[in-house]
This record gives C-alpha cells, sequence and structure tokens, in this order.
C-alpha cells in the first residue's frame, strides 16, 4: 500500500495517494510510528496542493501517534504559518527543536514565526545564533537583514544583504529584499541597482519591484 501511495503521488495523482495513506493509517493501527508516518506524508500532499487546515489535522494525528517527530511537529507549525496561527506554529517549531537542536529549518522557521509576530529582536537573536552556527547558510544572513531593516534599522542590514548574496548570487528574492532596504534608506540609486540585477534572474518580480520604486519617488 504504500507503495500505491508513493506512486499515485509521483503521479501527481493527490486523491488517489491521500486515500492510500488513510488506509495505511488504518491497517498500521497497532504500528503507531508507522501510521503516524502515512499521516505526516497526507499532510505534506495536502500543504502542497494548498489544503492548509487539513494538512494541519493530518500533522496533529501524526505527532499524537509520535510525540517524538520534530518533523511532524516542524510540519504542523508550517501548516498553522500557513493558516496565520502564529502562536501555535511557534509552539510546534520549539517543540521540534527540542527534539532535535540540529534540526536547521525548524529553527529557522523559529525565526521567521518572531518575525511574523512583529518580535524583531526575538527574530534577530534566532538568526544571529543561527549564522554563527551555521555561517554558510544564506538565508539566515538575509533574513537577518530584512528583520533589522522592519524595526527601523536598515544601515545595519547592508553588510547582511551583501553576505547573503555572495553565498548565494542566484537566489532571486535576496535581491529583492536588498532594493528594499535601500528604499527605506532613501538610497534610490542603489534600489534601481538591485532591481536591475534581479532583472537578469526574474523578470516579473523585477517588473514588480521597479513599480515600488517608483512610487516612492513621486
Amino acid at each position: 500500500m504504500a507503495r500505491v501511495a508513493q506512486v499515485a503521488q509521483q503521479q501527481g495523482r493527490w486523491d488517489d495517494a491521500i486515500k492510500a495513506y488513510q488506509t495505511i493509517t488504518v491497517v498500521a493501527a497497532s504500528s503507531p510510528r508507522i501510521a503516524a508516518g502515512a499521516h505526516l506524508a497526507a499532510g505534506n500532499i495536502y500543504m502542497e496542493t494548498g489544503k492548509f487546515t487539513e494538512a494541519a489535522t493530518a500533522y496533529r494525528k501524526a505527532v499524537a501517534l509520535d510525540p517524538a517527530s520534530a518533523e511532524a511537529q516542524n510540519n504542523l507549525g508550517e501548516a498553522l504559518g500557513e493558516l496565520k496561527q502564529y502562536r501555535p506554529a511557534l509552539e510546534a517549531f520549539q517543540k521540534a527543536v527540542a527534539l532535535d537542536q540540529k534540526y536547521l529549518k525548524a529553527r529557522y522557521n523559529v525565526g521567521v514565526t518572531y518575525d511574523r509576530l512583529k518580535q524583531f529582536k526575538y527574530a534577530e537573536f534566532i538568526y544571529r545564533i543561527l549564522i554563527r552556527d551555521f555561517p554558510d547558510f544564506a538565508l539566515a544572513y538575509d533574513s537577518l537583514a530584512v528583520s533589522l531593516s522592519k524595526s527601523g534599522r536598515a544601515r545595519e542590514a547592508v553588510p547582511f544583504h551583501d553576505k547573503a548574496l555572495s553565498l548565494a548570487p542566484k537566489d532571486h528574492s535576496f535581491y529583492y529584499n536588498f532594493s528594499l532596504t535601500y528604499l527605506m534608506l532613501g538610497d534610490m540609486k542603489k534600489a534601481h541597482e538591485q532591481q536591475q540585477k534581479l532583472r537578469a534572474l526574474d523578470p516579473a518580480m523585477a517588473e514588480h519591484l521597479a513599480t515600488m520604486i517608483a512610487k516612492r519617488q513621486r
């Protein structure tokens, strides 16, 4: 049955895959970890197809059956985050980190959620620890820069934007975010320079950014 579910998932037959995973949860009722894995897999499909409420339900079932699963806790947090339930999402991410201190994705998600809650000092703390522990993690530098900009410290953000781009020069969002920081600083020339660099990678995103720059110049 697991193979049936996996094949259906690979072929994009989402409903068939979900049904197969649900069958596994029934058949494996006496094997909690196997059933939890099936709920987790179903939740991942729901996430992929934008059904975040169903995903959260599936992940909660996975967590109930396998409380030691850091992945299930993290994924529950991501589903709750999509539903804008940031406080319970934060709790889920923190539980995931408590279960696995090396779980980079969960640790990063803690920072993201603090940022969404506009608790920028806490987000900054998380990102700085990530940079310390994972000095090549480009996303942590960019996220720290964004958080600093949002908290009114755009000038401090600039070197972190630079570092993020030095590590991942093809990441579209990094140029976009850097340009926004320059907009906050009132440096239209440099904001436009980042927009032009972005144009070579993602013309649509660059066009949206150009509109934002134009509005700021009026």
